[in-house]
């Protein structure tokens, strides 16, 4: 039905738009189809094209209502229209007024079969028009008004049916209200019947229709009398008429064949309808019966399936009750295996952690001895250097004075000092001395910031926590690895970006994070050589200089330093070398993981760099990888130990 609702649209549109081509293009047969018949006028014609797409919107509306909500303002202004036009219509006539809308677009023939006035349709169509806008428009903006609009289209259904059986008949007053009126054409009545049945099947499931949709033996009895109800007694009465007509028989003899007839056609239709309901009612009548009957059937395989489930239900919960005994003396079994295994597990983890403590605390143990003693033993010397500069050129400069006063008093000295004077080049001398000075005097100072730094690592007085400078011990960190950054054969040099932000001098165990700073940073340099070394490899070269193009060619190592907020700082440590997989990162901090080649490494560097983060200074370690991208070690520790 819907489907015939949506064609019945696009003809009422196309019977529309035909006769607007025959207007605009002066052809008598689409306006009238034959010649001396009623013409379907311009605003009849447009009336049926905003009718149409008022119901095509509207099914398009039903499909897409949330993504097109466009579509039902535009079916409900073709509605609009619709009424307006049929309404200013009949206004017209019942009050003899002209508001100019009939010739509007195009001019009417004076002369027009069936005209009483140039270019406007006819009260019967103009109320068509009113009926069926109004239904279009309750169809659009009311919710469960179905009812009332297929109140509308069936009355618009029987004007428009008469003005076809007028036209069929050959009786004028079923399409023409009088003689001072428009007639309606028979186009025209035509597709208001196509319409009307758009109308009403466009929701079949809703209003009246519903009786005669529903798959109950009311709607099958519905859908088959309601065509020939429709159909026949239009049908006989042509007959029946035509036959008057030609004086076959009185008007007395035609109107009794008429009942006769009708009387015939419905009895035969209702027997009909009868025996096909009968057929239908004893074909269901015969399944329920052999449904009862297998229901029947059922039910007792059922009782004695029942019967023997509950006997094999009482020997299954015998046999799961020991089989729940024997389950529960196995499970408290393996649960004190299990506990024994855990602590098993967890004392061999504390021993591997100890273990590897005592390891690396005893390898910075050694090497801080080894720098402080290193540091002790070059500082008392340079103090020796440092502290005698100062009197040296204070010495040199009244030497150089003195010399001064004889140039200025003996102005000729004897030959022989003139030619000493020349061969040691006295005035280059004077000039050179004085910066020779200053050289070893900022060589001295260097040496000893070198030696603080080498302190600063060490921290073996530390042992407590305390307030320190981070970037220090970062520094520091830095000047032992110092020589392992610069160019190598087989590498350019490592690119050293410092970012430090302005921090906070920060409570913690100063030589345990010195000694994570070593692990990271001394990883972050491995990676950078392992990748140049594959590389190379890789391309099969003989030398690590012959194919340059395998190596990196700008390793960098980045280190940043940032406040979080008023109790946290974080430091970054970052290299740019091959990154690792998410398998090797998630196993980075087990003790003994290790991906050197054997000999290389122990696997307890970043370990120990975790427990010292987390453990001791209650702060976070974290690695941020993906493979060809480098790799990025992030440490948060708070500024202030609870």
């Amino acid at each position: 039905m819907q489907s015939y609702s949506r064609k019945a649209a696009s003809t009422v549109l196309l019977i529309g738009c035909v006769v607007i081509a025959g207007w605009i293009f002066d052809i008598a047969i689409l306006k009238s189809i034959l010649p001396g018949l009623v013409s379907m006028k311009a605003n009849t014609a447009i009336c049926f094209i905003l009718s149409g797409t008022s119901l095509q919107l509207w099914h398009r509306k039903l499909k897409n209502i949330s993504r097109q909500p466009h579509l039902r303002i535009a079916a409900v202004a073709c509605a609009s229209l619709v009424i307006s036009i049929g309404l200013l219509t009949l206004i017209q006539y019942g009050f003899n007024l002209n508001f100019g809308i009939d010739e509007l677009f195009f001019k009417d023939n004076t002369s027009a079969v069936g005209t009483a006035y140039p270019g406007r349709m006819a009260p019967n169509t103009a109320l068509n028009f009113f009926l069926l806008g109004s239904a279009l428009l309750l169809l659009n903006i009311a919710r469960l008004k179905y009812i009332l609009a297929h109140s509308f289209t069936l009355v618009a259904f029987l004007i428009a049916s008469l003005g076809l059986l007028g036209y069929i008949y050959g009786n004028s007053y079923f399409y023409k209200a009088g003689s001072s009126y428009t007639a309606m054409a028979l186009h025209t009545a035509i597709a208001f019947i196509l319409l009307c049945f758009g109308i009403l099947f466009a929701r079949p499931d809703r209003g009246l229709i519903a009786v005669v949709s529903s798959n109950n033996a009311g709607g099958i009895m519905a859908r088959r009398l309601y065509p020939t109800a429709i159909a026949i007694p239009p049908i006989v009465g042509w007959l029946i008429l035509s036959g008057y007509r030609s004086n076959v028989y009185t008007a007395e003899m035609a109107i009794s064949l008429l009942g006769v007839l009708n009387v015939v056609v419905f009895a035969v239709l209702i027997w009909w309808n009868a025996k096909e309901l009968g057929s239908i009612d004893e074909q269901r009548y015969r399944a329920e019966k052999a449904l009862k009957e297998a229901n029947e059937e059922l039910e007792n395989r059922v009782y004695e399936r029942t019967a023997q489930l509950s006997k094999t239900n009482e020997e299954l919960q015998n046999e799961i009750a020991d089989r729940k005994l024997a389950e529960e003396a196995w499970r408290q079994s393996e649960e004190r295996e299990k506990q024994k295994s855990q602590q098993l597990e967890l004392a061999l983890q504390k021993l591997q952690q100890t273990q590897s403590q005592l390891i690396q605390t005893e390898k910075m143990s050694s090497l801080g001895q080894l720098i402080a003693g290193v540091a002790h033993e070059i500082n008392n010397p340079i103090n020796f250097i440092y502290g005698n500069i100062n009197y040296a050129h204070q010495y040199c400069q009244d030497l150089l004075a003195l010399v001064h006063l004889y140039q200025q008093h003996y102005a000729h000295p004897v030959p022989e000092i003139e030619q000493k004077l020349e061969a040691i080049e006295l005035d280059f001398l004077i000039e050179d001395l004085a910066k020779l000075l200053t050289s070893m005097k900022l060589g001295a100072e260097r040496i000893r910031e070198i030696v603080l730094t080498l302190r600063n690592f060490s921290r073996l007085h530390e042992a407590e926590k305390k307030p320190v400078n981070i970037h220090e011990g970062i520094d520091s960190t830095l000047l032992i690895l110092q020589s392992r950054l610069k160019a190598k054969p087989d590498r350019p040099p490592i690119q050293l970006i410092k970012e430090y932000g302005d921090l906070p001098l920060v409570e913690c165990y100063a030589g345990l994070l010195n000694q994570v700073f070593m692990n990271i940073l001394a990883n972050a340099i491995d990676a950078l050589e392992q990748t140049d070394n594959s590389r190379s490899k890789a391309a099969g070269d003989k030398s690590p200089i012959q194919n340059p193009k395998s190596k990196i060619q700008n390793p960098q190592i980045r280190i940043r330093t940032e406040k979080i907020n008023s109790t946290q700082i974080a430091i970054s440590i970052a290299d740019n070398g091959p990154g690792m997989t998410e398998e090797v990162r998630q196993k980075l901090f087990d003790p003994f993981f290790t991906t050197k080649p054997v000999g290389k490494g122990t696997g307890l560097g970043l370990s120990i760099s975790y427990q010292i983060v987390v453990e001791k200074h209650g702060g976070q370690l974290k690695c941020i990888s993906t493979p060809g991208k480098g790799a990025e070690f992030a440490i948060e520790i708070p500024i202030r130990q609870s």
